[in-house]
């Protein structure tokens, strides 16, 4: 990387400003040194057309759509299961309308009354596939406007921090996007 510093320098009676330009070197690190992701992130809205898919948010029956969380690597991973609190959280999504406003919609906080450490095993070239259903469960951020239809990109998350449980059980931590859907969200 070059960087170009401006250094204040004295001479005589006045002061004037010089360029330096400074090279950083990193040493030993490339894109191809990054750690790979083993994952792949997929969404499969409820119905599909041409233009895009549909998925619903509504309190009372929503439909069902899926997040398709696929291992590229050659070895097991390690997941935390979705429904203790480990992995409770790790999908979200993330959606912008046309006006590009965005939002984040995640699922509400919650008291765990029965909770334990519980993972899924994803071997290489399977999948975890996770039935999404956008009720009063999940909430928007910031509040999502109230429209029967709403035509908007939209990019699942999975994302899973590194805490002294995930090293514990093995399981796999770091963030992956599916690409970018164009979808229509219903809400009723």
């Amino acid at each position: 990387m070059i960087q170009l510093l401006w250094c204040r320098c004295t001479r005589g009676s006045g002061e004037t400003q010089i360029p330096i330009v400074v090279v950083f070197a990193l040493v030993g690190f490339s894109r191809a040194d990054a750690p790979k992701v083993p994952f792949s992130l997929v969404v499969v809205p409820t119905t599909s057309t041409t233009e895009g898919g549909t998925i619903t948010m509504a309190r009372r029956m929503p439909r069902d759509f899926y997040v398709v969380l696929t291992n590229n690597s050659q070895e097991t991973q390690a997941v935390w299961e979705s429904w203790n609190s480990w992995g409770y959280q790790a999908i979200s999504f993330e959606l912008t309308t046309k006006e590009g406003k965005k939002f984040v919609v995640s699922r509400r906080q919650q008291d765990f009354t029965r909770n334990f450490r519980s993972t899924f095993l994803v071997k290489p070239g399977e999948h975890q596939v996770f039935a999404i259903r956008l009720d009063e469960q999940w909430e928007t951020h910031p509040t999502l406007p109230k429209r029967d239809e709403m035509s908007v990109t939209l990019k699942a998350v999975y994302e899973v921090p590194p805490t002294a449980e995930a090293i514990q059980y093995k399981v796999w931590t770091g963030r992956v996007e599916s690409r970018l859907n164009n979808v229509t969200i219903g809400q009723w």
